[in-house]
């Protein structure tokens, strides 16, 4: 999939993720919590103590005949002209172990869809450049969480397809896409 194929359909996966169920645009609060969420993959450990050791460590286990990606991590921003935020976010992807997906798609589309996700999403919401935006963000992965996170970011791959929920754990409100591997690969 090209690169600009693959921007057009996180920008429709944003859009459609950006909506509530009952139709109405989500906050600007929980769409910027939307767009950092792709930086747990575009930018693991920003703040390691150990680079060492951020790249020697797998970034994907086997569980219970899955592949699974989790990250936990503190968010925070402090952008001109906006109120500094905070925000503790949870990732999760998964997909069978074989058979379905190999390991590189795996990881190569669960990073294309939070970078991309991300880049949408923060321009959208800061209307600021990148540079901008960078220079006010710092993000720290977390050992374990603290407490439960603001937000978090379920993707599941199966032999049909993909899916996308965000939660927002403060108000329990879900949203979620899904879309046929056809589909995906149809764009």
């Amino acid at each position: 999939m090209s690169y600009e194929k693959g921007e057009s359909l996180m920008r429709q996966r944003l859009l459609a993720s950006s909506q509530r169920f009952d139709g109405r645009p989500a906050s600007l609060v929980y769409t910027t919590v939307l767009a950092l969420l792709a930086l747990l993959i575009a930018a693991p450990g920003l703040d390691a103590q150990d680079w060492r050791e951020q790249l020697a460590r797998d970034a994907v286990a086997i569980k219970d005949g899955k592949m699974v990606y989790e990250e936990v991590g503190l968010i925070k921003i402090k952008v001109a002209g906006y109120e500094p935020a905070q925000f503790q976010v949870k990732v999760r992807s998964e997909a069978p172990a074989s058979g379905v997906i190999s390991r590189d798609n795996f990881v190569s589309l669960t990073a294309q869809s939070f970078l991309t996700l991300f880049l949408v999403a923060f321009a959208d919401a800061y209307e600021v450049p990148a540079s901008a935006f960078l220079e006010g963000f710092d993000y720290k992965e977390l050992a374990a969480a603290i407490g439960t996170p603001d937000l978090e970011m379920n993707i599941v791959m199966t032999g049909e397809g993909i899916q996308f929920e965000f939660v927002n754990t403060a108000t329990g409100e879900r949203s979620r896409h899904t879309e046929t591997w056809a589909q995906v690969f149809k764009r």
